[in-house]
C-alpha cells in the first residue's frame, strides 16, 4: 500500500512534484497520478489522497468522483473529502451563489446591458488568470460572446484597486497573506500570469483572516486559496475559491513551506 497518491491533469507541475518531494523527506512512499492514464479497475490502496482540480472536462471530473468514492470506501483521508462530496464542480458561477448563501462579502455579478465600460467577465471554469478579460467597449464584449455561451459567464464590476490578495487556510488557520500586483499595463494579477507577488503586511490582516476562514468554512474545505480584492466601496471581497490552490508565488512570497504543511496536516 502507499502512504500517499496524487492524482492530478499535469503531474510534472510545481504542486504535485513539491507535495511529492515533501512526503519523501518524511520516508513516505508517494506517487503521481495522471487522470488521463489512471484505470479506476487498477486503483492502488493509499493511506493519504490529494486530488487537485481538474480543467473543465467533464469526463476527467467524472473520472475525478469515482476516484474520490474508491478512495472513501478504502477508508483513506482524501484532502478536501468534504467539499468534493458535496460540490463536485465547484465553478466560478456555483461559487457566487453559494457567496450569497453563505453571506461572504463578495464581488456583486452585473447585467452587462446596463453597465458601464470597463467591467470584468469571466468564464464559469478559468483558472490560473485565463478566460478573464476586461470589457473596454462593445467590441470586447461582442468578441467574447462569440467564443463563449452567455450562461457560461460571469460579469463583474472593474475593481480599481490595482492589487488582490491570496490568503492560504489550512486546518482553520493561515499560513499567509500573499500580495499580487500586476505588471504595468496589464490587469492580470496571477503569479501565472506574470503577477508580482510580495507578502502583504497590511494592519487590516485580521479583517482579511477572517474573512478567509468564513469563506473555506462555509465550503468545507481543509485546504484553500481564498482570493480577495479590495472594491470599490473600500470594503474587501472575494474574488474566488480555489480548493487545489497554486502556491509557487505564495511559497516565493511568504517563505512558507506550504508543501510541507499540507503533507504533514494529511498524514497527522
Amino acid at each position: 500500500m502507499l502512504d500517499l497518491i496524487i492524482f492530478t491533469q499535469y503531474p510534472r507541475t510545481y504542486g504535485p512534484r513539491r507535495f511529492k518531494e515533501e512526503a519523501e523527506k518524511l520516508g513516505l512512499t508517494c506517487k503521481i497520478k495522471s487522470y488521463k492514464n489512471t484505470d479506476l479497475d487498477e486503483l492502488p490502496e493509499a493511506r493519504f489522497v490529494i486530488l487537485r482540480e481538474p480543467t473543465a472536462n467533464k469526463n476527467i471530473y467524472d473520472l475525478r468522483d469515482s476516484i474520490l468514492n474508491f478512495y472513501i470506501k478504502n477508508n483513506s483521508i482524501v484532502l478536501n473529502k468534504d467539499s468534493y462530496v458535496k460540490w463536485s464542480v465547484l465553478d466560478k458561477k456555483t461559487q457566487a451563489l453559494e457567496f450569497k448563501k453563505g453571506g461572504i462579502p463578495a464581488v456583486v455579478e452585473l447585467d452587462p446591458s446596463t453597465t458601464d465600460y470597463p467591467f470584468i467577465v469571466k468564464s464559469k471554469l478559468g483558472s490560473h488568470g485565463s478566460h478573464v478579460f476586461k470589457i473596454e467597449d462593445k467590441n470586447d464584449l461582442y468578441n467574447v460572446l462569440l467564443k463563449y455561451p452567455k450562461k457560461d459567464l460571469l460579469f463583474q464590476e472593474f475593481q480599481t484597486s490595482g492589487f488582490d490578495l491570496r490568503v492560504i487556510v489550512l486546518d482553520g488557520r493561515v499560513l499567509g497573506i500573499m500580495k499580487r500586483t500586476p505588471r504595468e499595463g496589464e490587469f492580470l494579477s496571477n503569479f501565472s500570469q506574470g503577477g508580482i507577488v510580495s507578502e502583504y503586511e497590511g494592519e487590516d490582516r485580521e479583517e482579511i483572516c477572517n474573512i478567509a476562514f468564513k469563506t473555506a468554512s462555509h465550503f468545507k474545505l481543509d485546504y484553500v486559496g481564498v482570493d480577495l480584492m479590495k472594491g470599490n466601496d473600500g470594503e474587501w471581497k472575494v474574488l474566488e475559491v480555489n480548493r487545489a490552490c497554486q502556491f509557487q508565488g505564495f511559497e516565493k512570497a511568504t517563505g512558507v513551506n506550504v508543501a510541507e504543511e499540507v503533507i504533514n496536516y494529511i498524514t497527522q
